[in-house]
Parts: structure tokens; C-alpha cells; sequence
């Protein structure tokens, strides 16, 4: 993948050319028509242009191609081309005057003809200059729709894509994918961020070549998180198994990856495409607290459980304002004489809310510890146990000590 513009031009600030041709006086003729406007090489078989186009892969803009040649021929080298990513993106003219041979070309990767005996200057420049041009055009696009790290799609060409292949398969169920790496800042912690990097890629490249056989597209999102949107039906253990797999072929035991999967399958096609993918991810979620289980599926169940975690989320103001928030004081007892005595309590918050009933603290403190709503909750409790204690001791001319909890949230507060 090209990295930069300037690498479309070779070093005197013309794009660069290779012609390719057995026939000496064919190597001449296109040499004139050409050598005003481009940087020229010149091959006499298909070797020989093999080492041109490895050495100059970076400066090259296109080859002119001649089929049939001695040693290597045009076909063979068209081959050898495709099979290399690093060298498929230059571009190829195929020169011929067997028309039998361009459908297997166009099958092997070239990208227009010209043919044999060569038509006027003008269509020839022409030709070149289109193809040339429509390969930078392809490359620009590339570096701005592909992630640079992993060569997948990023996430804004990806949900375009998604859109895309609905509409190629309307009436196929599609499932949603997020796959991410279990403890991946750990790892980039131990063994650097180049080590991360170096991870991230090969993920990335064995995503691509599973799901190229599942007829589905692939994005890299964010730090390791990976999106996959397929067709239904797919093994999805064996999916995560095998990239697990030839994850950690390359890898030795004490750095062991271990991926995790999140599955919305049959995705409801009315919910945009990134609202399918925020399903899976809360799948994928569900798989990172568990020790056990490396893929969940949304269903049901985790529907119900979003769709409250967002009523009590959207109610929390309200809540606050009107006081729903119970706190009850668990007395504590100095027992080590005979008769117990009353030494304080601890402050503890329910949430008598008026839809769900009393809600136990075990449901909505860590979800308000994931949206950042528990600083106000924790100081709406110290505030109600503080004027608790007030009136206790205005009441009963006794202070009670009472026991807050303190969020590890708070502790970061330097007005606390």
C-alpha cells in the first residue's frame, strides 16, 4: 500500500514506466512515443521485468506488457503479479494482437489493452495516461478507507460497506461480530506497543483470510477491537478457534493471546448498521467478565437487560431531584463487652424507584460506575448520612458515627 504521494513518481519527478516487449523494435517504438512524459524502463522478457518491478515497486506506475515472450511470458508473469500484494496495485497495459488472450488477462489482473499493430500516438497516450490515472485515483482512496495498521477497512468505510452489502443481500439474515483481545493493554505494557502493533496486524490478517471463504467484509475499529458482517450461519467457535489458531503460532506461551467474541446474529435490518454492531459489542462485553466463556451471543435476554440499564441511566436526574434514593444505616456493635454497645453504622442506598420497585445497589452502582454518574450518587449519600448524623445528635445529643462508601472514582478527585 502506497504511503505517501510522492511515491507515484520516480526521482527525476516523471511517473515511471516499464516496458515490457521481446521485439526489440517494439521497445523502441512505444520508448519515442512515451519518453516526453514518463520515466522509462525497458524489459525483453518477463524476468527480467519480474526484478525491474520488485526493485522499483515503489516508483513504478504502470507496466506495458507484451504476452507473448520468451522465458517468462506475459500470462506468467500477470500470475505472479496477483499473487503478490505488495506488487498488484501497479497497474498493467497488455500488448497483443490475440484477442483469445485478454479475457484470460482481465482474469489475471490487467487492467486495459493495447493492441497490435499499435493504434496512433495519441490513442496510446491516452490509454496510459487513463489507466495511470485511475490507479492513483484507487490507491488515494485506499490509504483513506484502510486502517494503516492492519490494511482492513476503518470503521467509516466499513458501516458504508455494511449498508452495501444489505442491499446485495436483502433477503439473507446477516450477522453482527465484534472480536476483541482479552487484557490487550496488559500486553502492550509487558512487551511494548510495537509488540501490540505487531499483534493487531497478524489478527488482522487472519480475520481477512477467514472471512474472505464466509463471503463477509472486516474493519479494524478501534485499539483491538475488529467488526465482521456476514451472512448468517457461520461456525463462529471454529471462526474464533482457528484465528485463535494463527494468532499464537507466532507467539510463545508466556504471551498467549486469547480472543473473545460477541455475536448479534440475525440482525434486525430496520436498526442502523451501527446500532447492530453496539448490540454485538454488548455481547462481546458480556464474554469480558466471564473466565469461562470467550463468545456471547445478544438475544433476548441482553436486550431486556439494555433496555434497563437505559431506563434507570435516563431516570438518574430525576431520581437525584426527588429524593428515590434510600439510605438505611446498618448498625454496627461493639460486642467485646457484656452488653453490646452501639459504636455506628454504615450508610446504605437503595433506589426506590417508582416503575421497578426497590433496585438493589448490586445493579445500578456499576452501571453508573461504567456512565460516570456514581461521584454524584456517592456525594448525594454522604450529604444524606452527614445531615442523618446532624439530626441524630440535635435529637439524641449523641454523634453516631457513620461509614460511607467511597468510589475508587473518587479517589482520582482532587476536590474531594
Amino acid at each position: 500500500m502506497l504511503k505517501s504521494h510522492e511515491k507515484f513518481y520516480s526521482q527525476n519527478g516523471k511517473r515511471q514506466l516499464l516496458i515490457t516487449d521481446d521485439e526489440f523494435i517494439n521497445r523502441e517504438l512505444l520508448g519515442n512515443i512515451l519518453e516526453d512524459d514518463y520515466s522509462l524502463l525497458f524489459a525483453a522478457n518477463g524476468t527480467e521485468a519480474l526484478e525491474l518491478i520488485k526493485e522499483n515497486r515503489d516508483t513504478l506506475s504502470a507496466v506495458l506488457l507484451d504476452i507473448m515472450m520468451p522465458v517468462m511470458n506475459g500470462l506468467e508473469l500477470l500470475k505472479t503479479l496477483k499473487s503478490d500484494a505488495s506488487l498488484a496495485r501497479i497497474p498493467v497495459i497488455v500488448l497483443t494482437s490475440d484477442q483469445d488472450s485478454e479475457v484470460a488477462s482481465l482474469d489475471l489482473g490487467a487492467a486495459d489493452f493495447i493492441s497490435k499493430p499499435y493504434p496512433r500516438m495519441e490513442v496510446i497516450k491516452a490509454r496510459v495516461r487513463r489507466i495511470i490515472e485511475l490507479s492513483e485515483d484507487r490507491q488515494i482512496l485506499d490509504l483513506t478507507e484502510r486502517d494503516p495498521l492492519t490494511g482492513l477497512y476503518n470503521v467509516e468505510f466499513f458501516f458504508r460497506y455494511a449498508e452495501q452489502y444489505d442491499q446485495h443481500h436483502k433477503d439473507s439474515e446477516t450477522d453482527a461480530i465484534v472480536i476483541d483481545i482479552r487484557h490487550f493493554r496488559i500486553l502492550n505494557e509487558r512487551f511494548g506497543t510495537e509488540y501490540g502493533n505487531t499483534v493487531l496486524r497478524s489478527l488482522g490478517h487472519a480475520l481477512r483470510s477467514i472471512i474472505a471463504d464466509m463471503d463477509g467484509i472486516v474493519c479494524r475499529r478501534e485499539a483491538d477491537s475488529f467488526l465482521i458482517y456476514c451472512l448468517h450461519g457461520a461456525d463462529y467457535k471454529s471462526l474464533l478457534d482457528t484465528a485463535s489458531e494463527r494468532l499464537n503460532e507466532k507467539y510463545p506461551e508466556g504471551s498467549r493471546i486469547y480472543l473473545r467474541m460477541g455475536v448479534y446474529p440475525s440482525a434486525d435490518k430496520t436498526l442502523d448498521i451501527e446500532r447492530r454492531f453496539d448490540r454485538a459489542k454488548t455481547a462481546c462485553d458480556k464474554a469480558r467478565v466471564s473466565f469461562v466463556r470467550n463468545m456471547e451471543f445478544y438475544d433476548k435476554s441482553l436486550y431486556d437487560k439494555e433496555l434497563f440499564d437505559e431506563q434507570l441511566i435516563s431516570g438518574f436526574e430525576t431520581a437525584i431531584r426527588e429524593k428515590q434514593f434510600k439510605v438505611f444505616y446498618q448498625p454496627k456493635y461493639d460486642i467485646t463487652s457484656e452488653t453490646p454497645v452501639l459504636g455506628g453504622a454504615e450508610a446504605l442506598v437503595r433506589w426506590a424507584h417508582p416503575e421497578f420497585g426497590i433496585v438493589s445497589p448490586g445493579v445500578f452502582i456499576p452501571l453508573f460506575e461504567e456512565k460516570g454518574l456514581i461521584q454524584k450518587l456517592d456525594l448525594y449519600v454522604w450529604q444524606t448520612a452527614a445531615a442523618q448524623v446532624a439530626d441524630w445528635k440535635k435529637r439524641f445529643g449523641v454523634s453516631v458515627p457513620v461509614s460511607v462508601n467511597v468510589s475508587r472514582i473518587d479517589m482520582y478527585d482532587p476536590d474531594i
